[in-house]
């Protein structure tokens, strides 16, 4: 797992450690050190791996093309090459939101709501609404290509809101700076929508990881009331339905 250091990683590698080996990698504070940006050192590490958790990457939805470029570009590419490389099976790739995060920069505040009438599905157009965006739709892509070139099995989840807190209503909970027209009290209300329990992530990788599903883009959303990313797909391709949400 790349990026276990992080958030999601940390989380992630606690629950899959109960019944997998799970081999824990960051630039720091882990068991074993890889850059991202090497790939001789990501082969390295994957030798022996049936499968490759990718979460590793810079996470600013206002990054610079310099970030996004060495890190979740490239890095990205060598995560892939270096799984075909090692003889890797599966490949779960930390996608996101922002790969069509368009439809909320221009929804605003009245997405939130009940019956907003929107549902952005898995196979739309990408709509990216940042740098950071489109390196999560060229993510994709490579992904696809590793598939249907390598192989591979895929999985591209393209995570909502995964916080530290794990919890939509936390009162620290502050308006995301890449959304400029939300007023400072439109948090919950956005989180309520974009929410992901580090359960429910943990229980997708599990579901992604028990099928030899060639290649699927899903939503890593919890069932909001008011999400408006589509779950559907996670049900029909992999059985996996959350169990925390905001209703």
């Amino acid at each position: 797992m790349t990026g276990s250091a992080g958030v999601i990683g940390r989380a992630l590698c606690k629950d899959l450690a109960s019944d997998y080996e799970v081999v824990a990698i960051d630039v720091k504070d882990a068991p074993m050190i890889a850059d991202v940006r090497n790939l001789e050192a990501l082969t390295t590490a994957f030798a022996g791996s049936r499968a490759v958790v990718h979460l590793a990457g810079y996470s600013d939805v206002l990054a610079s093309w310099e970030n996004v470029r060495d890190v979740n570009i490239a890095g990205t590419y060598n995560a892939f090459e270096a799984a075909r490389r090692a003889g890797v099976k599966h490949v779960i790739f930390a996608s996101s939101n922002h790969a069509v995060g368009m439809h909320e920069m221009q929804g605003g505040r009245a997405l939130y709501d009940p019956g907003a009438g929107l549902v952005v599905r898995a196979d739309d157009p990408f709509r990216p609404d940042s740098l950071y965006g489109v390196s999560k739709a060229f993510g994709e892509a490579l992904g696809r290509y590793y598939s249907d070139a390598f192989g591979l099995r895929v999985a591209c989840v393209r995570i909502g809101s995964i916080i530290e807190v794990d919890s939509p209503t936390d009162p620290s909970l502050k308006t995301p700076p890449f959304l400029p027209k939300l007023k400072p009290e439109d948090a919950y209300v956005r989180y309520a929508a974009t929410w992901m329990s580090k359960r429910d992530f943990a229980r997708l990788v599990r579901a992604i990881l028990s099928r030899d599903v060639p290649f699927a883009v899903v939503y890593g959303v919890g069932d909001n009331l008011t999400r408006f990313w589509d779950l559907e797909p996670g049900r029909a391709v992999y059985g996996f339905w959350p169990k925390d949400g905001v209703r």
